[in-house]
C-alpha cells in the first residue's frame, strides 16, 4: 500500500500499487473537474504530483506521493436570487436552509423561517464536476459502482456550506429545523443516495414524484434534527429546481405568454400561455459552462467573459482584469456573436480563418464552434417546440426570464445574435437570478406554497423533446446562426 497525501487540507489516503489517481480522488470526493469524466480526452484534470503537473486520469500510483489540487473556490457563482413574497407561515419553527444543487455549482441559503428573510448564503463548485461536466456522465459512473463517492462528496459539501452559513449568522446547527434541496432529478437522487438507473432506463420515470417531509437523519449528520423537504421532480428530465422557478416567478398565476429559460449544461424551459404551463429539458452539453472547449474554463479570474467587435477587431474583458487564461461560456457566446459581426464566420458556423483569437493566445477552433452550435441548437429547438405545443410563434412571447447563474452573466444581444434566443425577443429579456433557490425559500416560509405542489405538478404539461417528431428537423435548423441581413432586418 502507498500513502497519498492531498493538499489543501493535508488529507492522507491509502492506495493500491498501480491504482489510478483520478479514480482514487473521485472515490474520496476530491477529484478536480474532469469534463470528459476521466476518459483522458479533455486534459483538464491537472494536479501537481510531487511538484509536477500531471493529468490525474493518466497517473498510476507507483509510490508515496503528494498531490496538490487546483483551487476552484474562485469560480464566479451567483447567489443572488429573485425576491419572493411569502405569507411567513413556515412549515416548522426556527431556521431553514435551502440548497440549489446545480450540475456545476452548489448554493446554500440560511433563512429565518418565521420572518421569511435570508440571513446568510454561501456557494461553491459542485464537487461532482470531477465525475464529468454533464449529468449523464455522473449517472453512468453511479451505475458502475461509483455511487458512494458521488453521494458522499455532495453531502459533505452541503454540510460544509451550511455550517459556514450558521457561523456567519450566529445560529447553532441544532436550531436549523428544515432543509429544502432543489435540483434536477439526477442531482436530487445522487444527494439522497438513490441509484439514478431510472433516469437512463425505459420508461424514464422520476422516483421523487410527490412532495413530502422526511427526517434528515444521517444525510447531513451535523443537522440530524432537521426535517428534510422533498420537492418532487416533474419528470425524469424536469426537476424540482424547475418547480422552484415556476413558484418564485408566479408563472402558474399569469395569463400572459412568458418564457423562462435556465441555461446551463442542462437547459430547462417553461412556457406559460393562456393559463397553461409546458416544460421541457434539453441536454445542451457542457460547452456553455466552458467545458470541452479547447481554451474553455469556468467563470473565474482569468476567464474572458465578454467579447465584442470594435474597429474591425475583437475586443474583450477578463474577469478580475488580469491576463486572459481562457474563455468561459458567456465569453464563448459573445465571441461567436462578434465573429458574425466581423464576417469571419458565416451563418452555417464555417470560419473563414483558421481559428478565432478573441485575445492573444486564446484560440477558438472550428470544433469549438460546432460544440457551441450543438448547445445553442438544443436550447433554441426546445423553445421552438414549446411554442409549437401551444400553436404560437416565438414573437408572441411577451417576456423572457433568464434564470440561473449563466443567464445572469449572459449578454442578451450576443445570445440573440447567435440565435440561442429568438432575435425578435431581444428587448423582452430579463434576468431573474437564482429563481430555483428563490422557489425553495418560498416553500420553506409559506405553507400554502408547499401545499400547492400536488396541484401544480398536475398542471405542468411536459414535452419530451427526444420523442418529439419534429425535434430532429427543428434542432438542425436551430444550429444555424442568423445571417447578417436577417439580423439587421429584425433590428
Amino acid at each position: 500500500m502507498y500513502k497519498v497525501t492531498v493538499f489543501p487540507g493535508e488529507q492522507v489516503f491509502s492506495a493500491q500499487p498501480g491504482e489510478n489517481l483520478y479514480r482514487l480522488l473521485l472515490r474520496e470526493g476530491l477529484s478536480p473537474a474532469a469534463p470528459c469524466g476521466g476518459t483522458g480526452k479533455c486534459g483538464k484534470c491537472m494536479v501537481q504530483v510531487n511538484g509536477v503537473f500531471r493529468a490525474a486520469c493518466k497517473t498510476e500510483i507507483a509510490g508515496d506521493i503528494t498531490v496538490v489540487l487546483p483551487d476552484a473556490e474562485n469560480m464566479r457563482i451567483l447567489t443572488e436570487s429573485a425576491s419572493v413574497t411569502a405569507s411567513h407561515c413556515p412549515l416548522v419553527p426556527g431556521y431553514a436552509a435551502v440548497f440549489d444543487i446545480g450540475t456545476t455549482t452548489l448554493c446554500c441559503y440560511l433563512l429565518d423561517a418565521h420572518e421569511g428573510r435570508e440571513i446568510a448564503s454561501r456557494a461553491m463548485p459542485n464537487p461532482q464536476r470531477a465525475a464529468g461536466a454533464d449529468v449523464v456522465s455522473r449517472i453512468r459512473l453511479a451505475c458502475r459502482g461509483q455511487m458512494d463517492g458521488l453521494t458522499r462528496g455532495i453531502r459533505e459539501a452541503m454540510e460544509r456550506l451550511l455550517l459556514g452559513c450558521c457561523r456567519e449568522a450566529g445560529v447553532a446547527p441544532e436550531e436549523v429545523r428544515l432543509i429544502c434541496p432543489v435540483g434536477n432529478p439526477a442531482m436530487q437522487q445522487l444527494f439522497l443516495g438513490i441509484l439514478p438507473q431510472n433516469l437512463i432506463s425505459i420508461p424514464f420515470r422520476p422516483v421523487l414524484d410527490r412532495a413530502e417531509m422526511r427526517e434528515c437523519g444521517d444525510l447531513l449528520p451535523g443537522f440530524s434534527r432537521a426535517k428534510l423537504m422533498i420537492v418532487p421532480d416533474i419528470s425524469a428530465y424536469v426537476g424540482a429546481d424547475t418547480l422552484g422557478c415556476i413558484l418564485s416567478q408566479g408563472l402558474h398565476r399569469t395569463d400572459e405568454t412568458v418564457l423562462l429559460v435556465d441555461i446551463g449544461t442542462n437547459g430547462e424551459m417553461v412556457l406559460a400561455h393562456g393559463g397553461r404551463l409546458a416544460a421541457c429539458a434539453t441536454a445542451a452539453g457542457p460547452a456553455l459552462e466552458g467545458a470541452e472547449i479547447s481554451c474553455g474554463m469556468t467563470a473565474c479570474p482569468g476567464a474572458i467573459d465578454r467579447v465584442w467587435a470594435e474597429k474591425g477587431r475583437f475586443e474583450y474583458h477578463v474577469i478580475a482584469e488580469g491576463p486572459a487564461r481562457g474563455i468561459c461560456g458567456s465569453g464563448l457566446i459573445a465571441a461567436a456573436a462578434a465573429a458574425l459581426d466581423l464576417d469571419v464566420m458565416n451563418f452555417r458556423g464555417k470560419l473563414t480563418i483558421d481559428a478565432l483569437e478573441p485575445a492573444p493566445g486564446i484560440l477558438l477552433t472550428q470544433e469549438d464552434i460546432r460544440k457551441l452550435q450543438l448547445a445553442k441548437g438544443a436550447i433554441r429547438a426546445g423553445i421552438e417546440i414549446l411554442c409549437g405545443h401551444f400553436h404560437i410563434r416565438p414573437a408572441d412571447i411577451r417576456q423572457v426570464l433568464l434564470a440561473g447563474a449563466f443567464g445572469s452573466f449572459l449578454d442578451p444581444r450576443s445570445a440573440c445574435r447567435i440565435g440561442l434566443l429568438p432575435p425578435e425577443l431581444l428587448n423582452r429579456i430579463r434576468s431573474v437570478g437564482n429563481a430555483a433557490g428563490a422557489g425553495g425559500k418560498l416553500l420553506c416560509t409559506d405553507r400554502e406554497a408547499f401545499d400547492s405542489l400536488p396541484e401544480l405538478m398536475d398542471r405542468v404539461e411536459t414535452v419530451d423533446l427526444a420523442a418529439h417528431r419534429d425535434f430532429a428537423k427543428t434542432f438542425a435548423l436551430a444550429m444555424r446562426f442568423p445571417p447578417r441581413e436577417e439580423w439587421e432586418d429584425i433590428q
